[in-house]
């Protein structure tokens, strides 16, 4: 079928993917810009502090990644070097989304890390303990709560935001969590099960 004549926005994301890793289609990189340009750019923004303008480089560069990732390893899938972790795009692997979210993730932590932030940001990680994932976080929906609840987040390190945001703000899943940053899926649980035990005690008087 001519790509003149594909409704781009019926299809799915891997198939939009497959169509940029097998012909360079730009129409399906520019959908796939448009899904996801605004939600990546609003994670860079809280997870950079409020910089708006590093953000949107952070987004670009995001992008320009993906296109290179795709149109430079048609012939064997997608790797680990240019992706950051993903290593098949096959039924049952990654999903676009955790890739995506994958390279954010990564970009992220080489900012902190530029910012010799490394340190703090190993130190400010919990003992992991082993724990069911913890319920979805507390849901009001009182204007006080919600303020209540982005102070209390603003006060942690910056694994537990990036944790809480990934979880609770993006809906990622816990599979998904561990591909993206790293660690074992029960390391997240753990890391979960802190964290909102953490901010129900500190929002108890909102239950």
């Amino acid at each position: 079928m001519m790509t003149l004549f594909i409704n781009y926005k019926s299809l799915s994301d891997e198939r939009l993917m497959e169509l940029v890793r097998l012909k360079a289609d730009e129409r399906a990189f520019d959908e796939l810009y448009r899904r996801y340009a605004r939600l990546l750019q609003g994670f860079f923004f809280r997870r950079l502090g409020g910089d708006a303008e590093q953000a949107s480089d952070l987004l670009q560069d995001t992008f320009l990644r993906v296109w290179q990732a795709l149109t430079s390893h048609s012939d064997s899938g997608l790797t680990s070097h240019s992706t950051g972790g993903l290593t098949s795009h096959s039924t049952g692997g990654p999903t676009s989304r955790s890739w995506l979210f994958t390279i954010a993730y990564n970009l992220c932590k080489n900012i902190y890390r530029s910012n010799q932030h490394e340190q703090a940001y190993l130190d400010s990680l919990p003992a992991d303990e082993p724990a069911e994932e913890a319920a979805t976080p507390l849901q009001l929906d009182a204007a006080a709560f919600d303020q209540a609840l982005q102070q209390e987040l603003s006060r942690l390190p910056e694994p537990q935001q990036m944790l809480f945001e990934l979880r609770f703000t993006q809906e990622l899943t816990v599979p998904e969590i561990a591909a993206i940053i790293g660690i074992p899926e029960g390391t997240v649980k753990s890391r979960l099960h802190t964290l909102t035990n953490y901010l129900r005690l500190k929002l108890k008087d909102y239950e």
